[in-house]
């Protein structure tokens, strides 16, 4: 008798509940335009919105919509206090035979998130969060997302990259709660980030994070539940990733132009979409794909002249490629070659031929033959050209990138557009972070070194390890006076950075010190620049920020406001590098915009703040990457008055920017170059020559 009377209370509830979704349920034509309404989510053909107090999701191509329960009282509660909406696919389906949503939703420092789930769309279910993960108070939600076809959410939290999981499969119910995943995503401690989303495609779950201290580099990680790790990809495999702000998709892609991307915009600039390679660390802007990001919306992402991107795209098209018919089927041979003519020469004649050979380039080729030929002509070494005295020709700057899994140093010369390939086992799992007058300044973990490369025997200057988590951004240091000084700086919010010193014979430690900004100051891309005695950091609208040392010692950080002086002005997402000339002792800023224009201002901090554009640098070019800056004047080459950035064109030529025709020029042909620019990362500019001694 209790069970009947157990099993007619069930039906009539389910009744009640059809009723309650029916009475709020209807076909309409929602006009996403209408002022007041708001898309704060998106799955698919789903939507979440806001239209003042009410709530509602709308399925865009069925016309329906579904009226949710209250829970905030306005548009602008939801705005500053909500940090992540997520729709997702549900199991059940409407009437119209259409999969109904799910909608969850992540508050700014809220322990908890609630839920709304189909299909009656009753109430917001409270699910807990932090309790479960035994963490701190202090812990913040990073990011959430759905993955596995909506059956589970998956939140990320700051501290030590905590990873958590909501089962949404079979039903959300009171006693849901946030489960602890085992491994923990790949935070680095010793680094502050700028950008942290999950992302799922298919049934896998992706990180995406780039760092303060390489502002445009994006790491891109695999979650592995089988082996309970993250694995580093350095390949999307038929994907590609989109992200601006909290919003994150992903969608299959055969496109070789698109191949390894991930496509993302930058602070509050949702008009410029930028596409990095995450296989060649490149970075370029992008017109094949376009992003709408309305204030009322979340971000739409197009491909020019295609239809919208989906975020939950799961195709993969194109067949296997069949082998073909081998020749011999039809009676042909193929003719022997012999594929070492080393036997026809004596070992002696093969060694004299080597000497012989003038330019690296057929040096390298000589060395390319075979095994042989590679054992009796030594590997090239990089020899540090004398400063004192130094001669500047087409085989005297290079692009310096360093494998950091094996050591092999690529050397890129782009007056000869050749490379040159070297192994340093010293460079084994380390990072250059900075480059001048011969030396590297290297990191490896917590440990920094000075290495100055010599074929006579290189130098290494190990320095006291860092004691900080976190350490700095961006580093330079001093060589032009009598003690050596190494800088470091790490930005900490709009209004404060802390500071990091070592001066050669009076520290033996590290000093780290927090310094207050007069104005709000953000770093640039670019490495602080050593000018008269003072560090100088350059910021993301052109201000400078000075580092230096009063006579008693003293430290001081002040910031040169110079953002008014620039004409043309500097907005949006620009890059701004910082070079100085030795002649005169002037210090440069070059400013890349977006546009792919360079300007390059004269900047002086005398008695009054003065910036002057320059149109013409005579006889000097400027050589300039993230982790390092060069100005040489009277190079013996055909090119002068120029800007050489880690710069190539989409047919992978090199190219600089001359200012006197104010255009990109591939440097091959010096022909001005129409085509789209990118940028190479994780380089540095070196002066050196290049020996077998």
């Amino acid at each position: 008798m209790e069970m009947k009377y157990s099993s007619m209370l069930s039906v009539l509830k389910e009744k009640m509940d059809k009723k309650l979704l029916s009475s709020n349920t209807c076909k309409e034509q929602v006009d996403v335009n209408k002022e007041g309404i708001h898309c704060v989510g998106r799955w698919d053909d789903w939507g979440f919105f806001i239209d003042g107090i009410d709530c509602f999701v709308w399925h865009l191509k069925r016309q329906t919509k579904i009226k949710l329960p209250h829970f905030r009282c306005s548009y602008d509660d939801w705005k500053t206090t909500l940090l992540k909406c997520v729709v997702s696919p549900s199991t059940h389906f409407s009437n119209d035979d259409e999969y109904l949503c799910n909608v969850s939703l992540f508050f700014k420092e809220e322990t908890y998130c609630v839920i709304c789930a189909a299909p009656y769309y009753k109430k917001w279910v409270k699910v807990t969060l932090l309790s479960t993960l035994n963490d701190d108070d202090d812990s913040l939600l990073v990011d959430a997302v759905t993955f596995c076809n909506g059956e589970k959410i998956c939140t990320l939290f700051d501290k030590g990259g905590k990873l958590g999981i909501i089962q949404m499969i079979p039903k959300i119910t009171t006693s849901t709660r946030l489960s602890p995943v085992t491994f923990r995503a790949p935070t680095d401690a010793t680094a502050m980030y700028r950008q942290r989303n999950l992302v799922s495609w298919q049934d896998k779950l992706f990180l995406v994070q780039r760092k303060f201290g390489s502002p445009s580099v994006f790491e891109v990680w695999e979650a592995n539940f089988k082996t309970n790790q993250f694995n580093r990809l350095f390949n999307l495999d038929g994907f590609i990733i989109f992200l601006c702000g909290r919003f994150s998709a992903a969608t299959c892609s055969s496109l070789t132009q698109e191949k390894n991307h991930v496509y993302f915009t930058q602070c509050n600039d949702n008009r410029t979409l930028f596409a990095f390679h995450i296989g060649d660390q490149t970075l370029s802007t992008t017109k094949q794909v376009r992003v709408f990001n309305p204030d009322n919306s979340v971000p739409l992402f197009v491909r020019s002249g295609r239809t919208k991107i989906q975020q939950h795209n799961t195709s993969t098209g194109g067949n296997k490629l069949k082998r073909r018919p081998s020749s011999s089927k039809y009676g042909s041979k193929q003719v022997p070659v012999e594929s070492n003519i080393c036997i026809h020469l004596s070992l002696d004649l093969q060694r004299i031929i080597s000497r012989y050979l003038l330019s690296q380039e057929a040096y390298m080729n000589f060395r390319l033959v075979c095994k042989l030929w590679r054992s009796i002509a030594p590997p090239l070494r990089w020899k540090v050209v004398d400063h004192a005295a130094p001669c500047y020709d087409q085989d005297s700057m290079w692009l310096l990138s360093l494998n950091q899994k094996d050591g092999l140093c690529t050397f890129y010369n782009p007056f000869r557009n050749l490379k040159c390939y070297m192994s340093n086992n010293d460079l084994v799992g380390c990072e250059i972070r900075y480059a001048k007058d011969g030396w590297l300044l290297v990191s490896r973990g917590k440990s920094l070194f000075l290495l100055k490369p010599s074929p006579s025997g290189k130098q290494i200057i190990y320095l006291p390890q860092r004691t900080d988590d976190y350490f700095c951004d961006s580093m330079s240091f001093s060589t032009n006076s009598s003690a050596w000084v190494i800088f470091g700086i790490a930005f900490l919010n709009l209004f404060q950075v802390r500071i990091s010193y070592l001066r050669q014979g009076r520290d033996d430690e590290w000093t780290s010190i927090t310094k207050d900004n007069d104005v709000p100051f953000l770093f640039s891309s670019s490495s602080p620049v050593y000018f008269g005695e003072e560090f100088c950091v350059i910021g993301q609208h052109g201000d400078v920020g000075v580092f230096g040392f009063f006579k008693d010692g003293t430290p001081y950080w002040v910031i040169h406001q110079l953002f008014e002086l620039y004409s043309p002005p500097i907005s949006g997402d620009y890059r701004l590098f910082l070079v100085q000339r030795q002649d005169q002792n002037v210090l440069h800023s070059v400013v890349v915009t977006p546009q792919h224009d360079v300007h390059v201002y004269e900047l002086h901090f005398g008695g009054n703040l003065i910036v002057t554009l320059v149109k013409q640098v005579e006889n000097w070019l400027f050589f300039t990457s993230e982790a390092s800056s060069v100005a040489v004047c009277g190079m013996n080459v055909n090119v002068d008055n120029a800007v050489f950035l880690p710069t190539f064109n989409t047919c992978n030529d090199y190219t600089y920017y001359s200012l006197e025709d104010a255009a990109f020029k591939v440097l091959k042909d010096n022909c001005t170059n129409k085509t789209q620019q990118k940028e190479l990362l994780n380089r540095v500019w070196i002066h050196c020559e290049l020996t077998t001694n």
